[in-house]
């Protein structure tokens, strides 16, 4: 008997007790040696800054006399700088105190900033001080390492790799087509703090509070007035070059960004010249590989029933779909569908030969499992988006962070649609430190909007798997490599990133499959994500390749029953469905099914929610599910192979609880799960499964590196230690004078061993939970440790945001479950967790 979910008690909110708040322990980061260095030798470090100090200035006036002489397009007058700081200690906003503005972060401290003052004044005065020992900050100058003199740092910095190994044969009168980013980060002070403050009344801080959101507010009219003013002054500067603005601006919290098209004389220009440009990457066609086998199955005939008005709308974003296709006609709203290909606006059918591309990908969501039986009932609505063209091909008009924002607001904002699969992504690994333009924009519409994006890791190429194997790196090691890591934009932190796993295996005289079943796959880029996330989340069948078992080249190819069966577009004859692909495009919108049955049980839910249940019911398959847990597990399978009757529902041996609610930063909600007696007697000893897993979102910006750094707030979980009562629990999280070494020293209060956790010394090394927006983890319990209550606590932490009265949306779910099936839980946990209602009479 299937059964609801139960609703997760929340008990409390209150100020997190942080053991590293005022008056309690703190972190104490020391300089690095080289700072110190600099401090021993302080004047042969203040001789060498100010030496390149004019060094820049004098070359940067000169460049601005030659540029009016030239009579070359104008440039803000501005001098843009590359610095290398003390990364352990050297906040990048204090770039501010030099009279430098912040451009973006890069690696191991190096920064990109920019000084309206040509005389950088502000720098040489902080340096003069540091010579001379002079006032409270005297030593800041040592925690400024370096100042890059030239402009080859601007090459190597700005550019991608595809575009820095050909920039040197870039011609003068070549046209490219670029992608680009510009800087506009207005500073926030930091929210005001009372402290220990005693004699500061309550009247005298919410005062402090009032003039900080003034300055706030006014910092936001300063970004609008000056994203435009760059806007206008770059949209200038192109067109002096004879170059044109391609796409709209894409906003984002500290930087906007756009394509453009340009000649190699004018890219050159704003390359080594512009000073708030901080990325230039090349046109990316985005060409999807699909690997298509011979056309094998035809479809019986059936009975189609199609979905119910109100029933969930899933928005496929791919090379069309054939719209009248008899598996899927009756559940297209084709009233509705759009094409963005230049010239093929008015055709919305997938062109792409052999069957189709978003043909075969709107099948998988409909029908994940083919065949199927004589009669079907669609439960979603399929909306069709056309962005590629007939050869699979992404057309340079199209800038994706401007496509993906048109796309979401019309879907989103006329017809309510919530579910996005986009099985598009990049031909190569991203493996850089910055989030992409691209994946960046759908974290922000993610945040803005009720909205999930399901999207797959990418594939690796036949010639690409080719040539590791018969170099001697062998199936599964080669997936593991750097090259081979998940694809752009995959690393969206708010997306459901999905990657593959083998639906069969196959062997004969000269033929064997890489994996065997629930294997990864052998094309299926690979994690973790991008600083060190948890991605993929979730796998899906998607297919296996097959390989020469002899021989020296040993060739790859497609097999029947390695290959997956899906829908496909007869539009150029053959079958309506064939046992005929493999990929990552394939694996994605079975996870997008998931979701649609999902919100059509729970319409009322958030997507939050949504991506909080699937993620439940993912797990490992058995074969490594009760091995020791390895990193490598993670960047594999991620939690995962997800299962809609776990997402949906429980049974009596399994109970799944769940909320959902806002967090500011530095505050803790606290929950409450009341065991029963039946579940925890001394005298049994039965295998209690605990998941939990949470997710949430938060405001992203694209100039910092890191985690914390890209989210204005992020969110982690808590839970109690065995034995500990939901008094003490509070304490610990909430109030009192809770020390963090009391952890190590209670031995009657053993702590839960969960199988990733967040700490550097436990868990899965190599990876910290809480670096992720979409946190899971579990254990399995002997039934008999258990007590009266389990307790987890939800904390808000700040990130680049100082407004602690801002809000983040997240969705908790905690399931318990007797893998053996030997005790029933569902009912006496309901029973004890039942809310009481006051009634006033």
């Amino acid at each position: 008997m299937a059964f609801d979910h139960l609703s997760l008690p929340h008990r409390i909110t209150g100020l997190y007790n942080s053991p590293y708040g005022p008056g309690k322990q703190t972190v104490v980061v020391n300089p690095s040696q080289e700072t110190l260095n600099n401090i021993q030798n302080r004047k042969e470090h203040a001789k060498i800054l100010d030496e390149k100090t004019s060094i820049i200035t004098g070359e940067w006036k000169l460049d601005f006399d030659l540029r009016k002489e030239q009579g070359l397009p104008n440039i803000p007058e501005s001098i843009p700088l590359f610095l290398q700081v003390d990364p352990k200690i050297f906040n990048p906003d204090s770039l501010k105190s030099f009279g430098i503005e912040i451009i973006s972060e890069e690696d191991n401290g190096f920064l990109i900033g920019a000084s309206a003052d040509l005389n950088l004044s502000t720098l040489k005065d902080k340096i003069d001080k540091f010579l001379n020992e002079d006032g409270k900050f005297k030593n800041t100058a040592s925690k400024l390492w370096d100042i890059v003199t030239g402009k080859q740092w601007r090459v190597e910095h700005i550019l991608s790799k595809s575009l820095l190994k050909k920039w040197d044969e870039i011609d003068d009168a070549e046209i490219l087509v670029v992608d680009i980013a510009i800087a506009c980060y207005i500073h926030v002070p930091a929210y005001p703090s009372r402290g220990n403050e005693e004699e500061v009344t309550e009247e005298q801080f919410e005062e402090k509070i009032n003039r900080w959101e003034e300055k706030k507010r006014n910092a936001e009219i300063k970004w609008d007035d000056t994203s435009f003013e760059r806007q206008e002054e770059l949209e200038k500067f192109i067109t002096e070059h004879q170059g044109k603005l391609i796409s709209d601006y894409v906003n984002s919290a500290d930087s906007f960004s756009c394509r453009i098209e340009i000649f190699g004389l004018g890219l050159k220009d704003l390359v080594l010249n512009y000073p708030y440009l901080f990325e230039v990457e090349e046109y990316d066609n985005l060409k999807q590989s699909i690997s298509i086998d011979e056309e094998l199955n035809e479809q019986a005939e059936l009975e189609i029933i199609g979905p119910e008005y109100e029933d969930p709308n899933v928005c496929v974003i791919d090379s069309g779909i054939q719209e009248n296709h008899i598996l899927l006609e009756k559940a297209i709203d084709n009233n509705h569908s759009i094409s963005y290909v230049k010239g093929e606006e008015k055709t919305v059918s997938d062109l792409v030969s052999d069957g189709g591309h978003g043909t075969r990908v709107a099948g998988a969501v409909l029908y994940p499992n083919l065949p199927i039986a004589i009669s079907v009932k669609l439960n979603a609505w399929i909306q069709n988006v056309r962005v590629l063209d007939s050869n699979n091909t992404m057309q340079s008009n199209l800038y994706p962070p401007d496509l993906i924002k048109d796309i979401i607001e019309h879907y989103n904002d006329n017809y309510n649609t919530r579910i996005f699969n986009m099985s598009i992504t990049s031909n190569s690994g991203y493996i850089t430190t910055r989030m992409s333009k691209w994946a960046e924009s759908i974290d922000r519409e993610t945040w803005e909007r009720d909205i999930v994006f399901v999207i797959p890791t990418g594939n690796l190429k036949k010639d690409q798997i080719s040539n590791y194997v018969n170099n001697g790196t062998n199936y599964a090691d080669y997936l593991l490599l750097r090259k081979s890591r998940i694809s752009n934009p995959s690393q969206s932190l708010f997306s459901l990133t999905v990657g593959s796993i083998c639906n069969g295996e196959y062997e004969d005289v000269d033929l064997k499959s890489f994996g065997e079943i629930d294997f990864p796959s052998s094309f299926s880029r690979t994690g973790l994500g991008i600083w060190d996330t948890i991605k993929p989340e979730l796998v899906e069948y998607g297919g296996d390749f097959v390989i020469e078992k002899n021989g020296v080249n040993k060739l790859i190819s497609q097999n029947k029953d390695t290959s997956v069966h899906l829908v496909r577009s007869t539009m150029n004859g053959g079958p309506a469905t064939s046992i005929d692909g493999v990929g990552t495009s394939f694996s994605a919108p079975k996870v997008s099914g998931i979701l649609a049955e999902l919100q059509r049980l729970f319409p009322k839910e958030s997507t939050l929610l949504y991506k909080a249940l699937i993620i439940q019911s993912a797990r490992w398959p058995d074969r490594i599910f009760n091995q020791e847990p390895r990193l490598n597990f993670l960047r594999l399978f991620g939690y995962g192979f997800p299962n809609l009757e776990r997402a949906s529902t429980n049974n009596d041996f399994r109970v799944t609880l769940v909320n959902s609610l806002k967090i500011s930063p530095k505050e803790a909600d606290i929950y409450e799960v009341k065991l029963p007696k039946s579940m925890r007697r001394v005298g049994d000893s039965f295998d209690i499964l605990v998941e939990v897993t949470l997710t949430f979102k938060a405001i992203p910006r694209r100039t910092r590196v890191g985690f914390r750094s890209y989210l204005s707030g992020w969110v982690d979980w808590h839970s109690s230690k065995f034995g500990e009562s939901i008094e003490a629990f509070e304490q610990r999280l909430v109030s009192g004078d809770y020390n963090n070494e009391d952890e190590e020293d209670d031995i009657n209060q053993e702590k839960i061993p969960w199988v990733i956790q967040s700490r550097a010394n436990g868990g899965i090394r190599g990876v910290k939970l809480h670096n992720s927006t979409i946190q899971k983890d579990w254990t399995i319990i002997k039934s008999n440790k258990l007590t009266e209550s389990f307790c987890l606590g939800i904390v808000g932490h700040t990130g680049w945001d100082k407004d602690l009265k801002s809000e983040m949306p997240y969705s908790i779910a905690v399931s318990f479950e007797a893998i053996n099936k030997d005790v029933e839980l569902y009912n006496e946990i309901r029973i004890e967790n039942e809310i009481e209602i006051q009634v006033n009479i």
